[in-house]
C-alpha cells in the first residue's frame, strides 16, 4: 500500500509535553477525495521525538500507516475552566497553520491567509452563536452576544509560514446560565479545526452558626435550637451539612445527636443560593460542659475537609467566673464606689452651704 499524502487538521483539548516515548492524540483528518471534494475521517495522531521510523503500534498494521502533513492545529491550555461567579472568564484558544508543501507555498500570496473564527455555546440541549469574526475580510458579521470579545488575529506575518494565531474569548461577569460546552472553530480555505471547552461556574459557601459564641443549658435540659446559615453558593448540587459535637463525654469528636432538618433553597439575584440547616440537640449533662457544637459544610467548591463554624456549650452552675467576669466586677465596684463618694461630697457641700446661709440671715 502506497503512503498517502493527507491534509491533517488536529483539534487538541490540552497541550501535552511528550518527554519520552510516543503519545497519542485523538483527532480527525481531511483527505482530498478528488474532484474538488474533501472527506473528514477520525484518526489517532502518534507523536514521537527525533528522526527515524514510527514506533510499532500493536493495534495497527504497518501498511496502514499514512504519511501526513499537519497543517492546521487548534488547541487550548484550559479545556475545563472553573470560573468564580461574577468574575470575567478568558477562554484560551490558539491555532497554527503550516502550508502542506513547498509547491503550495509558492502558489499562495505572501503572509498568513484569511481565517474565520466562531464561538458557540452548547448547554442543556440548546446552542447558539456567541461570536463570529473574519479578520481582514471586512465581511458583515452578526453582533457579538453577552458582551463577548475575541482576540482574533495572527500572531506573526512571516511571508511563507508557519503562522500562529490567537482566538481567545473574553466573557465578562460570568453568570450560571453561561455554563456549558464552548465550541471554538477556526476556518481556513479548505480546512477547519475545532476544540471544545467545558466552562463551569462556581462560588463557595459562607458558613455561620447561631446563637454564637455560647449556648446555655441546665443539666437535663436541651440547649436551644442551633441554626447554621449556608449562604451565597453555587451550584446548588453537591451540598452536605454535618453536625458534630467536639470535646463531649464520648471523646474529642462525635456526631451530634438530635433532630435535624434543612430549609428550602433561597435564590439570589446574582444566581447564587442559600439555605439554613437546623439542629435541636438532645438534653445535656454536666459532662457536656465546655463541648462545642459544629456545623460542617461540604461542597464541590470547598477543600476535602469542607468549612465549619462552631459554638461552645456552657452548662448552668458549672462555669466559674472568667477573667472577663472579674474585670467587669472590678469596674462595677469601682464605679459604685465613685458614685457613693460623689453623693457624699454633694451632701456635705449642701449641708455646709445651708449652714452658711442661716448664719448670714442672723
Amino acid at each position: 500500500m502506497e503512503p498517502l499524502s493527507l491534509l491533517l487538521a488536529v483539534a487538541l483539548a490540552l497541550v501535552t509535553a511528550v518527554s519520552a516515548g510516543p503519545g497519542v492524540i485523538e483527532c480527525w483528518m481531511v483527505e482530498d477525495a478528488g474532484g474538488g471534494r474533501l472527506t473528514k475521517k477520525p484518526a489517532a495522531l502518534l507523536l514521537r521525538q527525533g528522526p527515524g521510523t514510527p514506533p510499532p503500534r500493536p493495534d495497527l498494521e504497518p501498511e496502514l500507516y499514512l504519511k501526513v502533513h499537519a497543517v492546521l492545529t487548534v488547541l487550548t491550555h484550559t479545556p475545563t475552566p472553573r470560573i468564580q461567579l461574577g468574575q470575567d472568564a478568558l477562554l484560551d484558544l490558539n491555532f497554527a497553520y503550516m502550508p502542506p508543501t513547498s509547491e503550495a507555498t509558492t502558489s499562495l500570496a505572501r503572509g498568513p491567509p484569511p481565517f474565520g473564527l466562531e464561538w458557540r455555546r452548547q448547554h442543556l440541549g440548546k446552542g447558539h452563536l456567541l461570536l463570529a469574526a473574519t479578520p481582514g475580510l471586512g465581511e458583515q458579521m452578526p453582533a457579538a452576544q453577552e458582551g463577548t470579545v475575541a482576540f482574533a488575529a495572527w500572531d506573526d506575518d512571516e511571508p511563507w509560514g508557519p503562522w500562529t494565531g490567537n482566538g481567545t474569548l473574553w466573557l465578562p461577569a460570568v453568570q450560571p446560565f453561561q455554563e456549558g460546552a464552548y465550541l471554538a472553530t477556526v476556518h481556513l480555505p479548505y480546512l477547519q479545526g475545532q476544540v471544545t471547552l467545558e466552562l463551569a461556574v462556581q462560588k463557595p459557601p459562607k458558613v455561620s452558626l447561631m446563637p454564637a459564641p455560647l449556648v446555655w443549658a441546665a443539666p437535663g435540659e436541651a440547649p436551644p435550637e442551633l441554626l447554621c446559615h449556608v449562604s451565597h453558593f453555587y451550584p446548588s448540587e453537591g451540598l452536605e451539612v454535618e453536625w458534630e459535637l467536639r470535646g463531649g463525654p464520648e471523646g474529642s469528636f462525635q456526631k451530634a445527636e438530635g433532630q435535624r432538618w434543612l430549609s428550602a433553597l433561597r435564590h439570589h439575584s446574582d444566581g447564587s443560593v442559600s439555605l439554613s440547616a437546623h439542629l435541636q440537640p438532645i438534653p445535656v449533662t454536666a459532662k457536656h460542659h465546655g463541648a462545642r457544637y459544629a456545623c460542617r459544610v461540604h461542597h464541590p467548591t470547598l477543600p476535602a475537609l469542607g468549612r465549619s463554624a462552631e459554638v461552645t456549650l456552657e452548662v448552668a452552675g458549672l462555669s466559674g467566673p472568667s477573667l472577663e467576669d472579674g474585670v467587669g466586677l472590678f469596674l462595677s465596684a469601682f464605679l459604685l464606689l465613685g458614685l457613693i463618694k460623689a453623693l457624699g461630697w454633694a451632701a456635705a457641700y449642701k449641708s455646709t452651704w445651708k449652714e452658711s446661709k442661716e448664719k448670714k440671715a442672723q
